[in-house]
């Protein structure tokens, strides 16, 4: 997700003794299910469907100032079989502006894991999470998030409401964030589909407002 940089200069207190244990967990917790999802005696051929998201985010920040446009491309694979629900890597580009010029530009590469939990035959407990790294100009680091949402289905509607707690895994101050995301989603046909989510963005140390976020994706199944 974009990061403005005022967020960044704000969070200078964090340091690598400070790291959350949610950005532990979500390590630890990435590297549990890749461990689950294929056993060691022989591993079953892989049994999965491809889709292809693409997904736009604008951010603006609390006071205004900095608006950050983000496209995200989301190649992955649903599984029909074994532990694992989805695997999916993200790869996004981000440019954020204030007054009216290009201030930053970044990229960012992760690695996404996803379980499904039923709970009823139309709501379900999802749990994601990630491990990236974040390329900018003279500053890059590496980050980890784990995203519990819950989901309800109704008919060709889906809502969803979750918690993301984003932290940074190599001490480098300014990117530890938890964020609120709620949308919905809508069946475009047997093999498409469409999401719209509000996220609203916190710095992790201070619980100040940092931004807030629109996003818009389109999957497509194959």
């Amino acid at each position: 997700m974009p990061a403005l940089r005022h967020q960044k200069g704000a969070s200078t207190r964090s340091t690598a003794t400070r790291r959350s244990p949610a950005c532990l967990a979500a390590a630890a917790g990435l590297i549990s299910l890749a461990a689950s999802a294929a056993p060691a005696d022989n591993p079953p051929a892989l049994d999965g469907q491809f889709q292809l998201g693409v997904e736009y985010e604008y951010e603006k920040s609390a006071d205004g100032r900095q608006h950050t446009n983000a496209l995200t491309l989301v190649p992955g694979v649903k599984w029909r079989s074994g532990w694992l629900t989805m695997t999916e890597l993200l790869i996004e580009t981000e440019q954020e502006r204030e007054a009216g010029r290009v201030t930053e530009r970044a990229s960012k590469l992760g690695l996404r894991l996803r379980k499904d939990f039923a709970l009823t035959e139309r709501a379900r407990l999802v749990l994601r999470g990630l491990l990236g790294h974040a390329f900018i100009a003279g500053e890059g680091y590496s980050y980890a998030y784990l995203e519990p949402s819950l989901r309800y289905e109704f008919d060709a509607l889906e809502m969803m409401m979750g918690f993301r707690a984003v932290r940074s895994i190599d001490g480098n101050p300014g990117h530890d964030f938890n964020k609120f995301r709620i949308g919905p989603s809508f069946d475009l046909g047997p093999a498409s589909e469409i999401e719209f989510r509000f996220v609203r963005n916190w710095e992790a140390s201070t619980g100040r407002h940092a931004s807030d976020a629109y996003i818009v994706e389109f999957v497509q199944k194959f």
